[in-house]
């Protein structure tokens, strides 16, 4: 069985990549804004719901 940690972690993956995708197809961005977009959205967001729902849990 999949735990919620992991479900939240693909979801934040998968939204990462396409966004990291989608600012590509918009044009000339500097190279730190995909940098920026995979570890915001694929790294820290999932640690930050991840640690507010085991505090609710609790």
């Amino acid at each position: 069985m999949v735990s919620r940690e992991n479900v939240v972690i693909l979801v934040f993956i998968a939204a990462a990549v396409v966004l990291l995708y989608a600012t590509t197809l918009l044009g000339e961005q500097p190279l730190w804004v995909g940098g920026a977009v995979v570890v915001g959205v694929g790294v820290i967001a999932p640690l930050l719901v991840n640690g507010y729902l085991d505090r609710q849990s609790e």
